[in-house]
């Protein structure tokens, strides 16, 4: 049988969390061959971080589709594909948002819909999408109930011998199960035309270890000075959210949003640089300090840029800490802070993809069999 290449368009893009997942996928499994044929995304800083970071196989820029409600999946210039990948926007389902669905202001709670409309026309065989738990809730019932109507009427089943069986296979992964120490719940969902194979499962083998957030923090000398608060910032946070010190054995993770301090050792969710929720509580002993220590040699501080990308998957796990697989464009701070809050955590999407094509290599021969 001939292999074919399997052909992925990337929506929602950000910084492309699929198209690295799919390079360490194709590095593991040489054999594997795939190709983006366009991605769509409307944050210029979102599309010039994916163009310093992805390229086609000759060097070019990929093509951006920008604003995927404008998309005509019916003009000629607009690829045919295998595989659809998108983490539609999760603000209007998210706890972080104002979790309004399909009725959010902006707009952002129907943008799955033109996934479904592009779907219905180009007829991918497979659809991979993302989300924040919240979609799972009771509030937005009739908005999964939609998504799997839409699916059914444009042939993605679950089980050819049961049509009534939902054709979206979902699960919740939290990132800290895959080896990364981010508490990062997200629900993942998964369809493939003409019905899954039997007993799919959307949930891979657990790969927990021993690394903690400590062992994705910078080296010392590395985090910015500018990042580390002042004593009368630590003094004002302690009694904002009624919390006595910060003196702690090792580094740990200062949850603002709940007020307290997570013990257990873990980042909590890396999140949109605006709801300011996450801080580095350093011990005092850890590392030798490069700004004037507070008062009380309690340090606390922002998350540095290259610490969130780690935290988002973007380093092998064999020296944590130290290598950053991107290319962050000279963009600042705060831009490269929504990047990694909008983005895929890319070892649990390499886990992921992996799972699902093991899977799928006895009925999807032409493109899985390696």
């Amino acid at each position: 049988m001939k292999k074919k290449v399997l052909k992925v368009f990337e929506g929602f893009a950000g910084y492309g969390g699929g198209s690295f997942a799919l390079k360490r996928v194709k590095e593991k499994h040489q054999k594997f061959n795939y190709e983006i044929v366009g991605f769509s995304e409307i944050d210029k800083y979102a599309v010039e971080l994916y163009n310093a970071n992805h390229r086609d196989a000759k060097g070019g820029l990929l093509k951006n589709f920008s604003d995927i409600a404008l998309i005509d999946p019916n003009d000629k210039e607009f690829p045919d594909f295998d595989m659809f990948t998108g983490g539609f926007p999760c603000q209007p389902f998210s706890t972080a948002g104002m979790q309004k669905g399909v009725d959010d202001p902006y707009g952002r709670g129907t943008l799955f819909q033109h996934i479904m409309r592009i779907c219905s026309v180009k007829k991918p065989r497979y659809i991979l999408m993302e989300n924040v738990k919240g979609l799972l809730s009771h509030k937005f019932d009739e908005t999964r109930r939609q998504m799997i109507e839409m699916l059914r009427e444009m042939g993605y089943v679950a089980n050819k011998d049961d049509p009534n069986e939902s054709p979206l296979a979902m699960a919740v992964l939290n990132s800290k199960d895959y080896g990364i120490a981010q508490n990062r719940e997200r629900v993942w969902m998964f369809a493939r035309l003409g019905g899954l194979p039997k007993g799919f499962s959307m949930v891979p083998p657990l790969k927990r270890n021993n690394l903690k957030l400590v062992d994705f923090l910078d080296p010392d000398g590395y985090v910015p000075k500018e990042l580390y608060l002042s004593y009368e910032q630590i003094e004002h946070l302690k009694v904002k959210h009624g919390i006595p010190d910060f003196h702690v054995k090792t580094a740990l993770c200062l949850d603002i949003y709940n007020k307290k301090i997570k013990t257990d050792g873990y980042s909590i969710t890396i999140t949109l640089p605006e709801h300011n929720s996450l801080r580095v509580i350093e011990a005092h002993d850890d590392r030798e300090v490069v700004i004037e220590p507070s008062r009380n040699k309690e340090i606390v501080r922002k998350m540095s840029v290259t610490e969130q990308f780690r935290l988002m998957g973007l380093e092998g796990l064999q020296g944590v800490g130290r290598k950053i697989d991107i290319d962050f464009a000279s963009q600042s701070y705060n831009q490269l802070s929504k990047r990694a809050g909008n983005g895929w955590d890319v070892n649990l999407v390499t886990i992921l993809m992996e799972h699902i094509f093991k899977q799928l290599k006895d009925i999807d021969k032409d493109l899985f069999n390696y």
